[in-house]
């Protein structure tokens, strides 16, 4: 164990995503990029086992816990749950192993990622906060097998994601974006051609996952949990009994579809809603789908026969975006930057209407650039606000940000304006998350 590390910092960086909502926890591949906004945390290690940890935008608050799992958590909502989550992650990791001494640290976070616009601030101050915790103890971990137990560890906020965001955090290319696909993790980067760029616009509208919108979140994972039981049954009624856990893994023996039959599957076998009793009838597990219930968060039992699950309209956002994350590659592997822009918006009307994860302004900002000349816009990230991004070429920038500017910023109140000083950018694809002594 080393005593004597230098003082250190961890970067961290936000993620854009192109193609793929929601695709990853479904076994579906994505299309992100890391980007240049980061978290940025400034470490010191200390001799005990402590942490203290403090973070400039909110002046005069210090956190401080002890590394030994579980963690306790602070109230839900509050920004020390990711510094634990990033920890406890790692403290209860199989790489880990055993420790006669754990060093702990004094940490200051500091970041340009606005938060709770879809950008993944929350995953980057997870992954950051891993990495210092294993910087201060002389540790490293592959950034695959990281990413996948980051990915794990930020259940202890109570989202019920996938590993997008801590994929594309630790394995970002500067000039590339990520093919990603899971179970198990995949990454390849694909080079980002100069003709095109990415222009980020945020609503303004926040939807932070930890508080409103932590439910609707995690009911659209729920959804397609209860659609992959669905689909179980559909398909052993046809003799092919053999489980599944999620709706990519059709594309594995014995099944091996392809995305047609596979939406040709949904269309057959899933309603567009079910109510309650029959999510029950069609299951014939009633403790399975009561326990899956409690697991996203639902866990008021008198409510439950109120509940609607749209499992067939999520299904098929699911298989069209995986779909679309294939075709997008292949258009921008070959260069044609117009039919990579029609895809981002046949992406963006599917989580409109199939996955419902869009706004009024999140809509209003996706045709201001279409109109002002952008080649594609979409919703990124969670949705329920956030941030649309836009493909543009070079040439365009300008333009198409005037115009994003007159027909959507201008018709804001003072009070909205002033959630972002700079809610429109260029963003560009990054290096992904590093720890480094400083000197």
């Amino acid at each position: 164990m080393k005593n004597n590390l230098a003082d250190f910092e961890v970067i961290a960086p936000g993620r854009v995503n192109l193609a793929g909502g929601h695709t990853d926890y479904n076994g579906l591949p994505v299309l992100p990029m890391a980007m240049e906004q980061s978290i940025r945390i400034e470490g010191r290690i200390r001799d005990d086992a402590a942490v203290h940890v403090s973070a400039k935008v909110v002046p005069g608050e210090q956190v401080e816990f002890q590394l030994q799992a579980p963690i306790p958590k602070h109230p839900r909502g509050h920004w020390a749950n990711y510094v634990k989550a990033g920890m406890q992650g790692v403290l209860e990791s199989p790489f880990w192993g055993s420790h006669e001494k754990i060093c702990g640290c004094d940490l200051s976070i500091s970041g340009t990622i606005p938060q709770g616009v879809g950008l993944s601030s929350s995953s980057a101050l997870v992954v950051a906060s891993a990495l210092a915790l294993l910087h201060a103890n002389g540790r490293k971990i592959d950034p695959i097998l990281l990413a996948e137990r980051m990915a794990e560890a930020e259940y202890y906020v109570g989202t019920r994601g996938g590993g997008m965001d801590q994929a594309t955090c630790l394995a970002g290319k500067a000039g590339h974006v990520l093919k990603i696909d899971f179970f198990p993790l995949r990454i390849k980067p694909v080079l980002w051609p100069d003709s095109i760029a990415i222009i980020v616009c945020d609503s303004l509208i926040r939807a932070n996952k930890t508080q409103n919108a932590l439910l609707a979140y995690n009911k659209r994972a729920l959804e397609c949990k209860l659609a992959a039981l669905l689909l179980h049954v559909y398909l052993c009624a046809q003799g092919q009994t053999q489980p599944f856990a999620r709706l990519g893994d059709l594309f594995n023996p014995p099944w091996s579809m392809n995305y047609e039959q596979l939406s040709e599957l949904i269309a057959e076998a899933l309603l567009e809603e079910y109510d309650f009793e029959q999510i029950l009838e069609q299951t014939g597990n009633e403790n399975q789908v009561i326990a899956l219930l409690k697991d996203y968060s639902f866990t008021d039992e008198s409510a439950f026969s109120s509940l609607k699950f749209a499992c067939g309209k999520r299904y098929r956002h699911i298989a069209n975006d995986g779909r679309i994350v294939e075709q997008s590659l292949t258009q921008l592997q070959a260069g044609n930057a117009e039919s990579f822009g029609r895809l981002m918006d046949e992406g963006h009307t599917s989580e409109r209407d199939d996955y419902e994860i869009s706004s009024p302004d999140l809509n209003r900002l996706v045709e201001a650039a279409k109109e002002s000349g952008a080649l594609g816009s979409r919703l990124t990230g969670a949705g329920f606000g956030g941030c649309t991004v836009s493909v543009v070429r070079v040439g365009d920038i300008d333009r198409v940000i005037s115009g994003i500017e007159a027909g959507y910023y201008a018709d804001l109140d003072a009070e909205t304006r002033s959630r972002n000083s700079q809610p429109v950018f260029v963003s560009t694809p990054a290096e992904g998350a590093r720890a480094a002594a400083l000197t």
